[in-house]
C-alpha cells in the first residue's frame, strides 16, 4: 500500500473561485428556503382563517337561538303541557303539544366543510366544537318536520330535555366564542 498524495487536491482547491461557489450555494439555499417560508406563512394564515370561520359560525348559531327564543319556546311548551296534564283527570286525555322549526340540514356548513381541518384547533377547542354541534343537531332533529317534538308529544319531559340540550350547546358556544375572542385580541 502506498501513501496518498493530497497535493493535487490541495492545489485545485487553492485555485478554485470561492466567490462563485459561495454565490451558487447562497442562491441555492434561497431558492429552496423562500418557497418554504411563503408556504408556511400561507398555511398559518389559512389555519387562522379556518379557526375564525368555525368560531364565527358558532357565534352566529348562538345568536340565532337567542334572537328566536328557541329555549324559552321549548320551556313554555313543556310548562303548558305539564299544566294541562296536572289539571286533566287522565293524562291520555291531554292533546299533544307540538314544536316545529324549519332548519336545513346544512345549518352548520362551515363545520361540515372543515371537519378535516380540525388540526388548527387545540384538542379542547376541537372537542368542545364537536360537542356544540352534536347537541345543536340533536335538538334540530327533534324539532324539524318529522322529529319527535314536531309531530307532537304528551311527554313534557321531552320538551325539557330538548331545552336542556340546547342550553348546554349555548353554554359551550358562549365558552368557545369568549375564549376565541380573547385569543384573537392578543
Amino acid at each position: 500500500m502506498g501513501e496518498i498524495d493530497w497535493s493535487p487536491v490541495v492545489e485545485s482547491l487553492a485555485k478554485a473561485n470561492w466567490t462563485a461557489i459561495v454565490v451558487a450555494l447562497v442562491s441555492g439555499v434561497v431558492a429552496i428556503k423562500a418557497p418554504l417560508l411563503l408556504w408556511k406563512r400561507q398555511s398559518e394564515r389559512e389555519s387562522a382563517s379556518v379557526k375564525a370561520a368555525l368560531f364565527a359560525e358558532v357565534s352566529a348559531l348562538v345568536e340565532i337561538v337567542e334572537r328566536r327564543g328557541f329555549i324559552d319556546a321549548l320551556r313554555e311548551r313543556q310548562a303548558t303541557l305539564a299544566s294541562r296534564q296536572a289539571s286533566a283527570q287522565r293524562t291520555s286525555d291531554v292533546a299533544p303539544e307540538f314544536y316545529e322549526v324549519l332548519i336545513d340540514n346544512q345549518f352548520n356548513r362551515v363545520y361540515q366543510a372543515n371537519l378535516t381541518r380540525f388540526g388548527v384547533l387545540t384538542v379542547e377547542e376541537a372537542g368542545q366544537l364537536v360537542r356544540f354541534h352534536q347537541f345543536a343537531d340533536s335538538v334540530r332533529l327533534d324539532v324539524i318536520p318529522g322529529g319527535g317534538l314536531a309531530v307532537g308529544t304528551n311527554n313534557p319531559d321531552l320538551f325539557q330535555e330538548a331545552a336542556d340540550l340546547l342550553q348546554t350547546a349555548m353554554e359551550i358556544g358562549y365558552s368557545l366564542t369568549a375564549a376565541n375572542a380573547g385569543a384573537s385580541r392578543k
